[in-house]
C-alpha cells in the first residue's frame, strides 16, 4: 500500500514538473512572439493547453516566470560554472564564468534580449528575488578576487564589494554588446571582458 502511494506521488510530482516546463517553454515562445508587456497569462493559458487555474498554481503572474528563468536556468549555468573552475588565474577562472554564462544567452538570443531586458527592472517580490540572486552571484566573484589576492595573483583588494561591482559593470557591457549585434559571439564579448578586467587587476606573476 505504501509503495503504490509512493509511486503515484511520484508520478504527480512527475507531471507536476512537466507541466512547469511547458508552461515556462510556451511562455518563452509567446515572449519572443508578441512581447513581455502584450503576452497575457490567459493567452499563455491557451497556448500551453492547461487551465487558468493550472497556470496561477505554478506561476502566479508573468514576473514569476521571469524569476524561474533565473533561478532554475541561469542558477544551474552559475552553479556547473563555480563548479568546474581553474583551479588558478583569477583572469581564467572569470572568463570562465564569463563563458558559461554567456554561451547560455547565445543559445537563444531573441528570448535572452527579452528576459535580460525585462528582469533588469523587475520591482516587488519578483524583483527582490532577481537582486537577492544577483547579489549572490557577485559575492561569489568577490570571493574569487580575495582568493588570488590570498594567491598572490593581484595586487591586495581594498573594498571586495567595489571589486565585484567593477566587474558586473564589465559583464553587463559584454553582454548587451554580445546581445545587440545579430549574432553573439561568446568567445569575443569574454575575450572583451577579460581584457577589461586584466587592465584594472593586473597579474603580478606570470
Amino acid at each position: 500500500m505504501m509503495l503504490r502511494e509512493n509511486q503515484k506521488a511520484n508520478r504527480r510530482d512527475l507531471q507536476k514538473e512537466e507541466t512547469r516546463r511547458l508552461i515556462l517553454e510556451s511562455a518563452y515562445a509567446l515572449f519572443q512572439q508578441h512581447g513581455y508587456d502584450l503576452t497575457t497569462m490567459r493567452q499563455l493559458a491557451s497556448h500551453c493547453g492547461v487551465g487558468l487555474g493550472t497556470l496561477f498554481k505554478h506561476f502566479p503572474d508573468k514576473p514569476a516566470i521571469l524569476v524561474a528563468a533565473f533561478e532554475e536556468d541561469i542558477g544551474a549555468i552559475l552553479a556547473r560554472a563555480f563548479k568546474t573552475l581553474p583551479k588558478r588565474d583569477i583572469h581564467l577562472q572569470l572568463k570562465h564564468v564569463l563563458s558559461d554564462i554567456y554561451g547560455y544567452y547565445a543559445k537563444n538570443q531573441s528570448l535572452s534580449r527579452v528576459l535580460v531586458k525585462e528582469s533588469l527592472f523587475l520591482t516587488g517580490p519578483a524583483g527582490q528575488i532577481v537582486h537577492a540572486q544577483t547579489m549572490a552571484f557577485l559575492e561569489k566573484i568577490g570571493l574569487l578576487f580575495i582568493g588570488a589576492a590570498q594567491r598572490k595573483e593581484i595586487a591586495p583588494i581594498g573594498d571586495v564589494t567595489e571589486v565585484a561591482i567593477g566587474f558586473w559593470s564589465f559583464y553587463l557591457l559584454g553582454l548587451t554588446v554580445g546581445l545587440r549585434d545579430s549574432e553573439f559571439k561568446v568567445d569575443t564579448q569574454a575575450a572583451m571582458v577579460s581584457t577589461l578586467l586584466q587592465s584594472h587587476y593586473p597579474l603580478l606573476t606570470k
